[in-house]
Parts: C-alpha cells; structure tokens; sequence
C-alpha cells in the first residue's frame, strides 16, 4: 500500500478517533449529564436538543471548511490541564470537576489536530453546549437573592403588608412565599442565553452586535421570572393561597418567557437588519485551511495519549458501580444517650411531615415523645423527628444538595419565620417554622449540613464544600434535621435549648464512621 495514501487515510480520521476516544473515555460523566437532562422539571432539560443542534451545526460548518488534520503541539498544554482536571475529579469524587473538563477537552483537542484558525470556527458550535452542563446551579442562591429585592421593591408601591426574611416573603394573617431554587429564575436564563447565541451564530457577524443581543437575552430571561414570580405572589396575597396557579406555576412561567422572547427576536430583527451589508469573506474561511498538513506521527502520539486516558478515566470509576445501585441501609442510633428519657412513636414523620431525601445511602429517621421540662410555662410534652441522612461520596443522582432534597415537601408545608440556632463555639444551624396547608400545625425544624468534616447551614455553601475537602481523606456528604411540635409551648426555645447536644452526638458519630 502507498505510504502516502495511509498518511493521509490516518489524518483523515485522526479527528473521528479522537471524539471516539473522548465518548468512551468520559462516558460515565455523559451517562449523569444525560441523566440530568431526562429530568423535565430541572433547568437542564433543554440538554438534547442543545446537543442536537450543536451535532447539526458543527457538521455542516464541518462541511463548509473541510479542516486539515495536522498536529500542533502546543495545544498539548491545555489539552494536558483539562485531562488532569477531569482525572482529578474522578479521584475525589467531585463531579462538578469532571463536567467542568468535557468541554475543554474536546476544543483543546481538535487546537491539537486542526490548530488554532481551523478550530475557533467551531467555538460557538460546541460552545453552546455549556449552557447544559449543570455548573450553573452556583449561580442559584444569588439569582433567589435578587428575585427576591425585586418583588420587595415592587410590593412596596402597593397596600401590601408584608415581611421578607432571606428568601422567604411573609404576609401576615394570609401566608408565605419561599423563592426557592426552582423560583431562581435559572432555566429561563439558561435557555435565553442559548437562543441568542444561536441567533448570532446563525444571523450577525459584528461583535458588539452579539454583545447587545446576548445583554438583552439576559436582561428579558430575568425580567419573565420576576414577572412570574410577582404574579404568582400576588394573586396568591389576592386568592387567600387558594389560587391554582401556586401550583401551576411552571407552566405559567414559561407562557411568560415565550412572552419575553417576542421583543427580543424584534430587536435581533432590527439588530441583523443592520448587519446585512457586513457580508461573510468566502476567500477569509478559505485562508484557515492550512496548504500542508504535519507528520502523522504526532496524531498517532495523541490517539495512544487518548487511550491511557480511557484507562485511567475508568479506573477512576472502578469503585462507583457497586455503591451506585445499592439500597439505604439505616444508620446505628447516633442519638442513643440523648434518647435516653424519650419514647419512641414508631413514625418516620412528624405531623405528615419528614424530609424529602433521594436515595440517601445511609439513613436515621424517627419521632419520639419528649417530657416537658420542669420548668414554668413549660408546656406540655413534645414530639420530636431526627433525621441524619448521609451519602458516602456524592455522584450522579445521589447528592446532599439535588434538586428533588428538600428539608420540606413545598406541597404540603409553607416556611412562616427563619431563625438561627446556635450550638455552641462549633457555630449554628438554620432554623424554620413550617405551618402545615389547611391547619394552623406548627413545626420548628433545624437542619445543618455535614460536608466531609464541616458544618454549613445552606444549600450553595453545602456544594461548595466539597473543594475544601480535598484536602483531607473524607467523601461523605450528610444532612441532619431537627423537627419539634408541641402545643402552648415557645417550640423555636425549646428547640435551640436540644439541638447542641444532638448536633454535637451527630457529629461525634459521623467522625466515627467515616474518618
């Protein structure tokens, strides 16, 4: 066989073999962000067909420009870095590592075999695909943050009284409106960034053109849900909570967006209108071809690279299949001394409610009957939920901080006061008073996370804490959870006067087990 035609038959290919090895090399991280994307109720649900329109997009810009395999080495370095992020994320098993990493991956790759000038034509092709992968859930807390200032500022123009503690927006005598994660506003913004980028791609050519389109998607994205949000808030002030809209209330939302999108794609309108004489230069896409194409032995080096890789991506996983798939099993009593005076209920539940926890791989959840203490103007006795479910390592579908792990089912149970719980010098946990739909059932419940050795009280500092974790030799993630109803007592007292102890009996029990 001529040398020369298996040289080029090699270079050919090279890229096919590379996006092979990527696929098999990183599966188990695409099988968990596809997963996330089956999940229709979450703000990545938009992931296939983003993903299907990044595949059609790249190969007809793939049919247009006819890249040259070559090798360029100095894109090596960057390829080297976003390998080793993904190793290292599958060593300490922090997954937002490894998803981080795909898209580097791939880019760095292709810079590898096609060079710079080739390759930035594809940017936006396979770039659009970061607006799937599920590292935006950090921006959630901020974006609750700045619903709620939002909808604060417009009620005080109206005859409303109200009260917002965090993101908790109270109405006297009527109810209160949690801002929760889902109220973010996140899947709007992730959607509406994707389709104005999209738009740019497809129809402008000026930068400052993509930058005003892309601001706008933004803007009009925030601008639906605080809409949204404003409404559903107001006519449930209106309706008594009786409105079913509170329920409905995602649907709704995206009858908002779609709303939103008519100015925007106006203004693109407008926007490309003007753009139309700034021509695309035919003989410039020409010029990013290279006339000569490098040794095929350095592509040959990268494929053997992208092998060991496979090697070492799935030794990373080795350990994972087993625990994936397992039931719970339940936690020994970590709270026996302290039980020592209070009877059992044979519940799980406290006043229908408990905890809503996905697949915890270890768990403790049990109500009790505690005697008042001697004291005057004590009350009566109390009904008590502890709660301790922890995760050995977090992956896929099994994390302390998901989408589908609440402290309460929002169904059922509305947050009337926040409030803090001290435990001593070791520092705090949240506190919340739950008041049951329908009933005037109060439930004081305090809840802290337990991150491989440190204590947080919410749901961004909770993720956050596994990079600190590095660190040290601990995986385990858990949550623990107070519950306390009691009738003509002061419960929120009662429950700061018990939580240290059993804070403290918790802790000294996970340390234990997992150091």
């Amino acid at each position: 066989m001529d040398r020369s035609s298996e040289i080029s038959r090699i270079d050919r290919l090279s890229p096919f073999a590379f996006l092979a090895i990527f696929l098999l090399g990183t599966w188990p991280t695409l099988y968990g962000l596809g997963t996330r994307w089956l999940k229709f109720d979450e703000s990545y649900s938009h992931g296939f067909m983003v993903l299907a329109v990044s595949l059609f997009l790249s190969i007809r810009k793939w049919q247009a420009t006819r890249p040259v395999t070559g090798f360029y080495p100095f894109w090596l370095l960057p390829l080297a870095l976003s390998v080793a992020l993904y190793l290292v994320g599958g060593i300490l098993l922090i997954e937002a590592f490894q998803q981080v990493a795909l898209l580097p991956i791939v880019i760095s790759g292709l810079m590898v075999l096609w060079g710079w000038r080739q390759t930035q034509t594809f940017f936006l092709t396979i770039g659009i695909l970061l607006f799937t992968i599920p590292v935006w859930d950090y921006l959630s807390w901020y974006l609750q943050l700045i619903t709620v200032a939002v909808n604060q500022f417009i009620l005080s123009w109206l005859d409303i009284e109200f009260i917002v503690e965090g993101v908790i927006v109270y109405f006297p005598g009527v109810g209160a409106f949690e801002i929760a994660h889902g109220c973010s506003g996140l899947r709007y913004l992730l959607v509406g960034m994707t389709l104005t980028v999209l738009y740019c791609e497809l129809n402008l050519r000026r930068l400052h053109d993509w930058v005003w389109l892309f601001g706008a998607g933004i803007m009009l994205a925030l601008v639906a849900n605080w809409i949204r949000v404003f409404v559903i808030i107001y006519v449930g002030y209106k309706s008594d909570m009786t409105s079913s809209l509170i329920q409905e209330h995602d649907f709704f939302g995206w009858w908002v967006f779609a709303g939103t999108l008519v100015p925007l794609f106006f203004f693109a309108r407008w926007l490309e209108r003007k753009d139309d004489g700034a021509q695309p230069d035919d003989t410039a896409e020409q010029a990013l071809r290279p006339r000569v194409g490098k040794p095929s032995s350095g592509v040959a080096a990268l494929i053997l690279g992208g092998l060991l890789f496979v090697a070492l991506s799935w030794w990373t996983v080795q350990g994972e299949s087993g625990p994936a798939t397992r039931a719970s099993v339940p936690h020994e009593d970590p709270f026996s001394d302290e039980l020592r005076q209070w009877l059992p209920l044979f519940e799980d539940r406290l006043l229908g409610w408990r905890p809503m926890i996905e697949w915890p791989d270890r768990t403790f959840s049990k109500s009790f009957f505690a005697p008042a203490p001697a004291t005057r103007d004590s009350g009566s006795g109390s009904q008590v939920f502890l709660g301790l479910y922890s995760y050995d390592y977090q992956r896929p579908q099994r994390e302390i901080v998901q989408y589908h792990n609440h402290v309460y089912d929002p169904e059922r149970f509305l947050p009337n006061v926040t409030f803090t719980v001290p435990v001593g010098a070791s520092g705090e946990l949240s506190g919340l008073t739950l008041k049951g739909l329908g009933t005037d059932q109060r439930i004081y419940i305090a809840y802290g996370y337990y991150v491989e050795g440190r204590w947080e009280t919410n749901d961004l500092q909770a993720k956050l804490a596994q990079l600190p974790g590095i660190f040290n030799s601990r995986t385990d993630a858990s949550l623990l959870v107070i519950g306390l109803a009691c009738t003509d007592c002061d419960g929120e007292n009662r429950l700061k006067a018990m939580s240290p102890a059993l804070k403290e009996a918790a802790q000294d029990y996970l340390d234990r087990l997992y150091n």
